[in-house]
């Protein structure tokens, strides 16, 4: 079996859309639930597979803490599974398809972990190479400066709105990303641009462990953000990302609405 960790916080938006997408497990799998969250009467879900945890937040003021924030959420939940595979999805993130973990063993081929490579975004001339020097100034820039980059053909843009795997590994990446996000003393930026989640998982994945991640097909994060068609009903996930923004006004709707 495998668990579901969300880490819904902040704004009613937020709990808006968090609510479709658990609710959107809840009904195409058999899976137990874990929500860390800010506030738990917010939730407003009942289930006697979901597990909800109350967090506390960052004391950091600058906003990387909001996202940095689900690796707490996976510490929780792993310390609170029995299951060996561990699915992370965004609070924006809506399953569409039922799931079970035959399906997830086989999207991983023997892989102990999964991540769809975000190749672009759409509207912009967004390619792999530009997306290794992006990560080749920032996020290996803060998160271990002394390595050098892997070629732009050998790196992949993994995106962390949908990762799932192992939970040995997901334990892994987790400690790891807690003890240096302890061990900074500075906010998580570089200039403007934000050091989340997503840069600690490509770090993993693309300088310290390079080939520990399998390659997932678009369908299992599908983004209008780069995907053209969004959305397309053969997707498993259809992610209603907002590029660190948070849910827009009309977010769960139009998740509720794909949803049925």
């Amino acid at each position: 079996m495998a668990c579901v960790c969300f880490f819904i916080h902040g704004s009613d938006a937020y709990y808006d859309a968090g609510r479709e997408a658990v609710r959107s497990v809840l009904v195409h799998t058999d899976f137990p639930v874990f929500v860390s969250c800010d506030d738990k009467t917010r939730l407003k879900l009942n289930s006697s597979r979901l597990q909800v945890d109350e967090c506390s937040r960052y004391s950091g003021a600058h906003r990387s803490w909001r996202f940095l924030g689900k690796f707490r959420a996976l510490e929780a939940c792993i310390r609170s599974s029995d299951e060996d595979l561990v699915l992370f999805l965004d609070a924006d993130a809506l399953l569409l398809q039922p799931l079970d973990d035959r399906l997830i063993r086989t999207a991983l081929n023997h892989h102990p972990l999964g991540m769809v490579e975000q190749t672009t975004i759409t509207g912009s001339t967004m390619n792999r190479t530009a997306f290794w020097e992006h990560y080749r100034q920032h996020s290996l820039s803060f998160i271990a400066p002394d390595l050098a980059p892997p070629t732009p053909s050998q790196f992949r843009y993994f995106n962390s709105g949908v990762v799932f795997g192992r939970k040995s590994t997901i334990a892994a990446i987790t400690d790891w990303a807690l003890s240096e996000i302890r061990r900074s003393s500075s906010d998580h930026c570089i200039g403007q641009h934000m050091i989340a989640d997503q840069d600690y998982f490509q770090v993993w994945t693309n300088n310290l462990f390079p080939g520990i991640c399998q390659e997932l097909p678009w369908e299992w994060n599908h983004c209008e953000y780069w995907d053209v068609g969004f959305p397309r009903r053969t997707a498993r996930i259809a992610h209603f990302s907002n590029f660190c923004n948070g849910p827009a006004p009309d977010t769960a709707t139009r998740m509720r609405a794909l949803l049925g």
